[in-house]
């Protein structure tokens, strides 16, 4: 593990890091899409954290279909069978709800859930975990999502994945207050309208 990956995380550090070095920072945010973590050390310099949510979440609002895609298909699905191939962070959110070590009735419900999600959206399913509370509460959101037209539930899973991003800043920042965080609970409707098209 290099000295990057786990010094502390600032804008500051951000912005004065070679190219290759902020592209490594930015990967402690975005979940293994090497693309989009050099698309934000392009985008620099940034003024503060929240210009650096801002410009992550218009980025991901912005893909194209096929990207959005891409994208969502590096996040791990709930409770994979090998929780230890996860990244450090997803390990960490999964944790919190016990799905890493889930009972043998929780592991076999969400192994058919993903399966069929994953059928019908050909991603797999994402929710921005610490926005909740419970297990409970999770499996609801999974189990409502799956009636959605693809394109919007692809446009609701990239406002998931925005919500990750926007915690992960504040929890390796230590920036609390980072706006944006829970201005609308994740797994809400999100107009259809942008560039995201199948």
């Amino acid at each position: 593990m290099t000295a990057t990956a786990t010094a502390p995380f600032s804008i500051e550090a951000l912005n004065r890091a070679d190219p290759a070095a902020a592209a490594e920072m930015m990967g402690r945010v975005v979940e293994r899409s090497d693309w989009m973590a050099r698309r934000a050390a392009e985008a620099r310099p940034f003024d503060d954290l929240n210009a650096l949510a801002d410009w992550l979440e218009a980025e991901l609002m912005g893909l194209s279909f096929a990207e959005g895609v891409t994208l969502l298909c590096a996040h791990p699905e709930l409770a994979p069978p090998a929780p230890g191939t996860m990244t450090t962070a997803s390990q960490t959110e999964q944790a919190r709800l016990s799905l890493i070590d889930p009972t043998p009735d929780i592991a076999a419900r969400l192994d058919v859930l993903n399966r069929l999600y994953r059928r019908k959206h050909g991603f797999p399913f994402v929710i921005a975990l610490h926005a909740y509370g419970d297990l409970t509460e999770v499996l609801a959101q999974f189990e409502s999502r799956f009636e959605a037209a693809t394109p919007d539930e692809l446009r609701t899973a990239l406002r998931e994945v925005v919500s990750v991003m926007k915690a992960r800043l504040a929890r390796l920042s230590g920036e609390t207050a980072l706006a944006g965080i829970a201005t609308a609970a994740p797994g809400s409707p999100v107009p259809s309208s942008g560039k995201v098209q199948p």
